[in-house]
């Protein structure tokens, strides 16, 4: 019942909200901001919310997922996630549209958890069980238009693409937080924005007219 119980939309409100905590020491205006991407034309998506916004603001994509299942491996802890598993096949793509193949920007959220007890019991310190892959690491030719097994083993800070064996790198959440300090972290919306106008992408194609993606915002005085 209660692995049954735990879904994405809830370790996405909690994990966010301590994670909003941590970013507006840094950045005191920090706001967690939630939109859908509308198909605008045939070459790419637009956001008519995000272009509201002051262009010149700073923003990065969060992607939440869900652990299926873990177990003791040879490497220690397994945590299997999915990706690309959306109905059109087309996340992984997307992410990788807007992060213009930069670094921290667009980013794999990926919680240790597999019952609503465990969030039970790791509240309200539910990042330190929280690891992030970042979108930039794995080249849309790899997940194609399909949905693919991650492995994660956070002890070594690694992650398998089960299908291609490709190793990414895993991040903990204090590197994270270590690159918003420093204001390492996402682009202007402005270069996100006109990423996702990119025509072609090698490997694979959107299909989505309304994705749904969760951005952090850090604004700017200018």
């Amino acid at each position: 019942m209660w692995a049954c119980l735990l879904n994405e939309k809830t370790l996405e409100l909690n994990i966010s909200t301590e994670f909003l905590n941590i970013c507006r020491r840094y950045d005191p205006r920090a706001f967690i901001f939630g939109t859908t991407l509308r198909l605008e034309s045939y070459f790419g998506y637009d956001s008519r919310a995000l272009g509201q916004l002051p262009q010149f603001w700073r923003t990065a994509v969060f992607q939440f997922k869900r652990a299926l299942q873990a177990r003791i491996s040879r490497r220690g802890k397994e945590y299997t996630f999915q990706i690309n598993n959306n109905r059109y096949r087309d996340q992984h793509i997307i992410l990788h549209l807007m992060s213009g193949g930069r670094p921290q920007v667009a980013l794999y959220v990926l919680p240790l958890f597999i019952t609503l007890d465990d969030v039970r019991k790791h509240t309200p310190n539910l990042l330190r069980e929280t690891v992030f892959a970042d979108a930039a690491d794995i080249p849309p030719w790899v997940v194609d238009n399909s949905p693919h097994t991650m492995l994660v083993y956070p002890r070594h800070r690694q992650g398998i693409i089960l299908s291609e064996r490709r190793e990414i790198k895993i991040l903990t959440s204090e590197e994270l937080i270590r690159q918003i300090s420093e204001k390492k972290i996402g682009v202007t919306i402005e270069e996100l924005r006109r990423n996702l106008k990119v025509e072609h992408i090698e490997g694979a194609e959107t299909r989505s007219k309304r994705p749904r993606f969760t951005f952090h915002i850090y604004p700017s005085s200018s």
